[in-house]
């Protein structure tokens, strides 16, 4: 029997780290209180969430980070979220083996190469906390991906059960049950803090909450 597209990709992670393997269950957690940023119970299930920046230099990156290595972090089969990378801009060498063993990470090279991966992975149905990383992709670019692109996303994740959380520097999901700002008031000096330094600095505030399914 051939592999499908997403058993390739779980065998590639395999391959580069060998800690990471497939999911074997969906998150159980309930929905938690909204503030508590590294706990993917803040994101609702069965919806779309988008992490903007709450300023220049917000941290938002800080964001992988933060659920990689908090402790706090629920997982499923081992793995802690799958990352699809539309900038392919995450730094491997910046983490532990031990903390890239803990997601699936998938690269991109554009805003539709990461949608269609993103479409790929929520109709698997076994992926339960999808990251996208809209993050240094081109405007023009995510402005390419037509808004029911994002509304068959939802549609899926809605069935499926599913949390798809994308992280982009402006507002780019028009169907997203849940938007909230991300800063962390850094300045240049701080790039040379220490990372758990940073990360206990980082706030969130809630920009939108609605009802997960529309009306009628």
């Amino acid at each position: 029997m051939s592999l499908s597209a997403v058993e390739i990709l779980k065998k590639q992670m395999r391959e580069k780290f060998p800690q990471a393997h497939g999911f074997d269950g969906s998150l159980q957690e309930e929905v938690a209180s909204f503030g508590s940023l590294f706990d993917v119970g803040m994101f609702p299930a069965g919806n779309i969430s988008e992490v903007i920046p709450a300023g220049r230099f917000s941290g938002i990156s800080l964001m992988v980070a933060g659920l990689l290595e908090n402790e706090g972090v629920p997982e499923a089969g081992g793995l802690r979220m799958v990352l699809v990378d539309g900038a392919d801009g995450f730094d491997p060498g910046s983490f532990s083996d031990d903390a890239c063993g803990r997601m699936l990470w998938v690269r991109c090279g554009s805003a539709m190469e990461m949608v269609k991966a993103a479409d790929l992975l929520v109709h698997d149905g076994n992926m339960p906390f999808i990251l996208l990383d809209a993050m240094g992709l081109d405007r023009r670019d995510l402005e390419k991906v037509p808004a029911s692109a994002w509304w068959r996303l939802r549609q899926v994740v809605e069935r499926t059960g599913g949390r798809l959380v994308v992280m982009s520097e402006r507002p780019v999901v028009p169907c997203a049950s849940l938007r909230v700002a991300l800063g962390a008031g850094l300045k240049l000096e701080d790039f040379d803090a220490e990372r758990g330094e940073l990360l206990g600095r980082l706030e969130v505030s809630n920009l939108k909450s609605q009802n997960s399914r529309r009306s009628g």
